[in-house]
């Protein structure tokens, strides 16, 4: 019988987030889960919340009944091979959320009989506003599935998927997708600047305004376009900027940014 609920190999920023959320939400008690990290003071500090701390990841393979691989994607050709030594009477449920390691990657080091479930998360996961994609291998169960979608959807919204390849695919819509929002509002930040208006009061007049745009979005009332044009009043000063952002392509930008991220996840998971 397996002495935690649930491990965490690789206690890094996102690794302990999830944790973190699924204690939030009442899934389990910290004391039920199992974390690894290789810096005794980040250890330390996460024994202070009340988890269960080790300095060997074997422990998390072999004691908890689901295990996050938070590990960084290079370390996985390291963790691997250590953990298919390990003698365990059943095979714990794997979350990986290194992009670009594949299921057959780890299948051909731990076996096709190991249920695994790749996540793409992003960062706002760490503040509960995450967007995460999932999909399962053939060992995984449909139950363990639901059970992973049901912890992710504690800390914001899901999408899963039938196909591996889907992760890929939708990186740049969710994994990659915060660096884009926040290079837009450094634009906007540097542009108010130039116009007088300091950072400290532009940035929470940009951010809640991308904040609130993107909830009337989710409202559904209206599509994006629909929206757009409740704002630009002809002749008015928004049209102004929408027609720069037309003339510079902005939309074909974007799908080139877009199949640039897609391409890079695809060689990486070679």
């Amino acid at each position: 019988m397996k002495q935690y609920q649930f491990g965490v190999l690789g206690a890094g920023n996102m690794g302990t987030a999830i944790v973190e959320g699924a204690v939030r939400a009442g899934l389990f008690a910290a004391g039920d889960a199992l974390l690894f990290n290789r810096s005794a003071e980040k250890r330390q500090f996460n024994a202070a919340k009340g988890f269960a701390v080790t300095a060997d990841y074997a422990e998390v393979y072999t004691q908890c009944e689901c295990v996050v691989l938070g590990v960084k994607p290079q370390n996985f050709s390291e963790v691997l091979p250590r953990l298919a030594a390990c003698r365990v009477e059943r095979k714990p449920l794997l979350i990986s959320i290194a992009a670009g390691v594949t299921f057959g990657t780890i299948e051909a080091v731990l076996g096709a009989d190991t249920p695994i479930i790749r996540v793409m998360p992003n960062t706002p996961l760490m503040l509960g506003e995450g967007a995460s994609a999932l999909v399962k291998n053939a060992a995984a169960t449909d139950e363990q599935l639901a059970a992973v979608n049901a912890l992710f959807g504690t800390m914001g919204v899901t999408a899963v998927f039938q196909e591996e390849n889907m992760l890929n695919e939708v990186i740049p819509y969710n994994g990659s997708l915060p660096a884009y929002v926040y290079q837009f509002i450094d634009a906007f930040a540097k542009s108010a600047e130039k116009h007088g208006i300091s950072r400290e009061d532009a940035l929470p007049l940009i951010c809640k305004t991308f904040i609130g745009a993107a909830e009337m979005v989710l409202a559904g009332e209206k599509t994006p376009a629909e929206l757009i044009q409740a704002v630009c009043s002809p002749g008015g000063t928004t049209i102004e900027g929408v027609h720069v952002f037309e003339a510079y392509g902005l939309n074909a930008v974007v799908a080139e940014a877009s199949d640039k991220c897609i391409a890079r996840a695809y060689e990486l998971g070679k």
